[in-house]
């Protein structure tokens, strides 16, 4: 071994074939395809995912249309372009510094590498938009999928903190802005007023995310629950007659609407709660403790009794025989009038389901109605029997003015306070 060792032809052998071993064996470790010319000791290689630093006036202006990064292709001496590959202290740049609002095409310009590699940047130019950068307070939209709540709850209100936001961005983004939102998201089946952090977005009309800074970017919304509830007319329920030889007027609740409480489903279709008034025997216009009945599906109500004001009088007599039977002939022949009022207004085939409805005039959705006719007739017809109603079949949306139609015994002629009524009717938006 010692006579091949001391042999200088066995050891500048043995040393090319240890520097092939050791050319094939060291690789560089970043990303690319690699083309070796061994004879002229050049290699060409491609850099994958360079990054692009945008140089621009960040305070004043928005830049837009810039990959965040390029391939860059490098060419030369093999040692420059594994140290370039390994050592990847390079970038690519592009610089729109001095450039005011308006639309460009710019060079991606390579940085960082040795003058020594021939450099060429893939794609070699982009085509990019400055904008001026504009800031602008809006406020804030909370909201929440209603399904959530528990069965019979709704929400009464939310509120946000703070109630506006800052946001900052291209003039075109802020001028497209539609719609500020902070949705709230919480477990299945909530019944308390809760509060919870949810974080803004900002959309455009078609509700695209737009690009835009926002400070801050995350607000507290506050959620106040209650139980669904709506407002309906009170109709009083006559119960029993006055004493012989006297008269009911009229009977007129205290109160001309009440809140019911349940689920949307069970009290959107309630048109009206009755309350009992118990008038057998009166012989003088009192007020009367009527008690509310609750509908199906009703789980609570702002009141349950009531005061009810009933009007009595007298009968008119006579102690001549002839007298009463003068009497008794016009009361069969001759035309009387009598005033019924506060008689609700009832809309007649409306969809409750797709609308709400808010009475403009009268506010309290009453009228009052004179009746004429024959005095027996006008005698015995009670404030049940006249029917007082509007078509609100063919409504929509807005605030609608519609005929009053009055129905009742035959013989009688009704004649309403007022022709016409008018109501505000808002579609419900869908769950």
């Amino acid at each position: 071994m010692d006579k091949y060792m001391d042999n200088p032809w066995f050891l500048r052998s043995l040393a090319l074939v240890l520097a092939v071993l050791i050319f094939f064996t060291v690789r560089p470790d970043g990303t690319g395809n690699d083309i070796d010319s061994t004879s002229s000791g050049v290699r060409e290689t491609v850099l994958e995912d360079v990054p692009v630093e945008l140089r621009y006036d960040d305070t004043n202006f928005v830049v837009s249309g810039v990959p965040q990064t390029v391939d860059v292709k490098i060419e030369g001496p093999i040692g420059i372009v594994i140290t370039t590959q390994t050592g990847r202290n390079f970038k690519v740049v592009v610089n729109v510094k001095d450039k005011p609002s308006g639309e460009y095409t710019m060079k991606f310009e390579p940085e960082g590498f040795s003058d020594k590699l021939n450099v060429v940047v893939n794609p070699k130019t982009v085509n990019l938009k400055v904008e001026e950068r504009i800031t602008k307070d809006v406020q804030v939209e909370p909201e929440i999928n209603e399904n959530q709540l528990a069965d019979g709850m709704y929400v009464k209100e939310m509120t946000t903190e703070p109630r506006m936001v800052t946001v900052s961005g291209a003039k075109s983004a802020i001028d497209s802005i539609s719609y500020v939102k902070a949705t709230v998201s919480t477990e299945k089946g909530v019944q308390k007023t809760f509060e919870k952090t949810a974080g803004v977005k900002i959309f455009d009309r078609e509700l695209n995310i737009l690009n835009v800074d926002v400070e801050p970017k995350t607000v507290k919304v506050k959620v106040d629950i209650g139980e669904y509830n709506r407002e309906v007319p009170v109709v009083v329920n006559q119960k029993g007659k006055p004493a012989k030889g006297y008269i009911l007027n009229s009977l007129e609740p205290k109160t001309a609407k009440i809140t019911i409480y349940g689920s949307k489903s069970n009290i959107d279709n309630i048109q009206q709660v009755t309350v009992d008034a118990d008038v057998n025997g009166l012989k003088k216009s009192t007020t009367l403790e009527g008690q509310l009945q609750q509908p199906k599906g009703v789980t609570g109500m702002s009141m349950q009794s009531m005061d009810v004001k009933a009007k009595i009088s007298k009968e008119s007599t006579s102690d001549s025989d002839e007298e009463t039977a003068a009497t008794n002939e016009a009361t069969t022949d001759e035309r009387q009038q009598k005033t019924f009022e506060n008689i609700n207004v009832q809309l007649s085939g409306l969809n409750t389901n797709d609308f709400d409805q808010e009475f403009v005039s009268p506010e309290t959705g009453q009228i009052d109605v004179e009746a004429e006719g024959p005095a027996n007739q006008l005698q015995a017809l009670e404030k049940s029997e006249i029917n007082v109603s509007v078509d609100a079949s063919q409504i929509d949306e807005g605030t609608i003015e519609l005929p009053i139609q009055v129905d009742g015994s035959e013989g009688i002629t009704f004649n309403p306070s007022m022709t016409n009524v008018k109501i505000k009717f808002t579609k419900r938006e869908e769950l």
